[in-house]
């Protein structure tokens, strides 16, 4: 018997022991699989969202336009050819063949005929006209890249608010079930004291219905957590199962506020509306300018061939007829206003868009101010409830010692345990709450640098 023991333990072990080990793994990896981080769900929604990529593409559109306008800088160049077959009508015109500007018009030829000319102009006027207008257009360009900035600052701001109400629901639901244990040992005693004539019907009745309305809670915490779930699956992309864990965040340290308005010129949005303004500046340029003439130098070089039998006979007699090269100048005298109604058009656009600066000055001043104004009164709250779960924890431990003593029943420590965890549940959600407004108030006061936690100095790759 002594022989086979040390193969039944061994047996016992890899038998019970080691499935049970291998459970607890298993427990830990889904737990860690299931386990949410602020960090996560921001990379997650950057990659995920469309919102960003339609931004990426209009991007990509300002950047097309902005290249088509410049390439009207350079001079144009075409090559121009025609072959035709050419009758004669006109049986009384004995003066031979006729042409204006180098183009056959009539004659007495019936012949297959091959032309072509080679034509250039650049217009020197685009350097006081055209110049500004892709200017205005560059500038629209750079906008562009800051109105992505803007529609993806937007898009965190939403997607934090989403991961702040479902990790605060998550918080509440745990406390509620630990409150629920606590309420359904309470419910026990009170039900032995009442069983031996110590406590009234009553204390029973309100532990039950005390009970009845922490499940009511619950139900209600667990809907609001699945309707704040199902919007971070729409932000992140991924599917996540309702037991899903979320990072509780920390604050880092007390943020101070001190200039407001150097934070709100360095928002995406006030710097948009400021590269508006230049490109509105410059397209107004350009609409003043458009009163002056417009100069370009042109060239032409003509070439003609003809044969009275085929179309191939024409092209071998192709040969050089002339060139002309010179400066065209065109003054606009009368166009019904077109161009003064443009003018004054881009004119009430810049005033417009000066306009537009100062509500973005008063709507972000607004947003900071008032993000920050709370997250002082939070912080200042967060410090109250430090103190008080110190006091509650005093109390508990006043309670028991008393109850060690006969002076205090076990009804009254889990009752001051209850209190306790709703004060702890409290100011878990304070300390969550903070540091989700810290968040906030990086990404409206410094979103360059909150951003560059992600991909860089942008939110997008181009």
């Amino acid at each position: 018997m002594v022989k086979f023991a040390r193969p039944l333990k061994v047996f016992f072990f890899v038998r019970y022991l080691l499935p049970a080990l291998l459970l607890i793994i298993s427990n830990i990896s889904l737990s860690r699989a299931e386990m949410l981080t602020y960090h996560d769900a921001v990379k997650n929604t950057l990659n995920n969202s469309a919102r960003i990529r339609v931004k990426i593409e209009e991007i990509n559109i300002s950047n097309a336009t902005y290249r088509q306008n410049f390439a009207g800088l350079y001079p144009e160049i075409t090559a121009n050819s025609r072959f035709e077959k050419y009758e004669n009508l006109d049986k009384n015109n004995n003066q031979g063949i006729k042409s204006i500007s180098n183009e056959i018009i009539g004659g007495e030829t019936n012949a297959w005929r091959s032309s072509m000319y080679l034509w250039g102009q650049y217009y020197l006027s685009h350097w006081y006209k055209k110049r500004f207008e892709v200017g205005y257009y560059e500038k629209l360009k750079d906008a562009s890249y800051y109105d992505c900035d803007i529609e993806t600052k937007k898009l965190l701001l939403e997607l934090t608010d989403a991961y702040s109400a479902a990790a605060e629901g998550k918080i509440k639901i745990g406390y509620a079930e630990k409150t629920l244990k606590l309420l359904q040992s309470i419910l026990n005693l009170k039900e032995n004291a009442f069983a031996g004539g110590q406590t009234a019907y009553e204390d029973v009745l309100k532990a039950e219905a005390e009970i009845a309305d922490t499940k009511r809670q619950i139900s209600s915490l667990k809907k609001e957590l699945n309707e704040n779930l199902e919007r971070l699956r729409s932000y992140i992309g991924m599917d996540y199962s309702n037991e899903l864990e979320f990072e509780l965040l920390a604050s880092d340290s007390r943020m101070q506020i001190v200039s407001f308005t150097k934070l709100i010129e360095n928002t995406p949005e006030y710097k948009a509306r400021m590269v508006e303004l230049e490109a509105l500046r410059l397209k107004e340029k350009a609409d003043a300018n458009n009163y002056l003439p417009d100069i370009s130098l042109y060239g032409r070089y003509d070439y003609y061939g003809n044969d009275p039998d085929n179309l191939e006979g024409s092209m071998r007699d192709i040969r050089e007829t002339s060139y002309s090269a010179g400066i065209l100048i065109s003054l606009p005298l009368f166009d019904g206003g077109v161009r003064n109604w443009e003018r004054k058009k881009s004119i009430f656009e810049l005033r417009r868009q000066e306009e537009t600066i100062k509500a973005v000055i008063e709507e972000k001043g607004r947003d900071i101010k008032t993000l920050y104004a709370g997250y002082v009164e939070l912080s200042k709250s967060l410090e109250h409830y430090k103190k008080l779960y110190d006091r509650y924890s005093k109390i508990l431990d006043i309670t028991k010692m008393a109850n060690g003593f006969g002076e205090r029943s076990m009804i009254d420590i889990m009752e001051v345990e209850k209190d306790a965890l709703a004060v702890l549940r409290d100011l878990k959600i304070a300390q969550h709450a903070v540091a989700i407004y810290e968040k906030r108030l990086a990404l409206e006061t410094d979103y360059k640098q909150f951003i560059s936690e992600y991909y860089g100095n942008r939110a997008y790759k181009y």
